[in-house]
């Protein structure tokens, strides 16, 4: 197993809550009481986070990354004087954009995975 940062299961889902007759729950309980984008470790302790959730959905974002940057690029090119002065003015606008995005991305990201 590679080096993950585990934590204790505990702290993400109430035990006692699937505890039943005051058996521990079992493997498969408690992998379908783990929050989304949590995986179960072997020793059944602790938990992980999950990269898969990002490879499963991550194709949304760059689709629509991909698809309306190039939309709002072709309205923005139409927009600039020819030649390299809006050339350059584009290449501007898309450094900020990438600059802001840079600060909020992160942003965003912290504020779903406290959730």
């Amino acid at each position: 197993m590679k080096s993950r940062e585990l934590v204790p299961i505990d702290e993400l889902i109430d035990l006692d809550a699937l505890s039943e007759d005051g058996k521990p729950p079992s493997a498969r309980r408690l992998r379908a009481a783990l929050p989304r984008g949590w995986a179960l470790a072997d020793d059944h302790v602790h938990a992980y986070r999950d990269a898969r959730l990002l490879f499963r959905e991550g194709w949304i974002l760059v689709v629509g990354l991909v698809v309306f940057g190039s939309v709002g690029g072709a309205f923005l090119w139409g927009a600039m004087p020819n030649g390299w002065r809006g050339g350059l003015r584009l290449l501007l606008l898309v450094g900020i954009v990438l600059a802001i995005g840079g600060v909020v991305g992160p942003l965003v990201t912290r504020a779903l995975y406290r959730k």
